[in-house]
């Protein structure tokens, strides 16, 4: 659709904060993002401060399955689970 993209707002509750907007240009983009935030919730769910290229196989399993619904969805970006995983975003 004719958009100019969309806006990701960080908004946490403890304490409450609204961080920075940050304009993201296209849906690829913006799926990225998301994908990007699910591994992270991941990371610091098992309490571990490192990035996603070096996740051990249970933290990868447990990305992988968590991704596993919203590419089933939308399969023309699966591709951007392997750029995130090799740490091409």
């Amino acid at each position: 659709s004719d958009k100019v993209g969309y806006v990701w707002l960080t908004i946490g509750v403890n304490p409450v904060y609204v961080d920075t907007g940050i304009r993201i240009e296209s849906a690829a983009d913006l799926c990225g993002r998301c994908l990007d935030d699910v591994a992270t919730d991941v990371l610091y769910m098992t309490g571990n401060d490192h990035a996603l290229e070096v996740a051990d196989p249970l933290e990868l399993a447990e990305i992988k399955r968590r991704w596993e619904p919203y590419i089933n969805q939308l399969p023309d970006y699966a591709y951007l689970c392997k750029d995130l995983l090799n740490g091409k975003m």
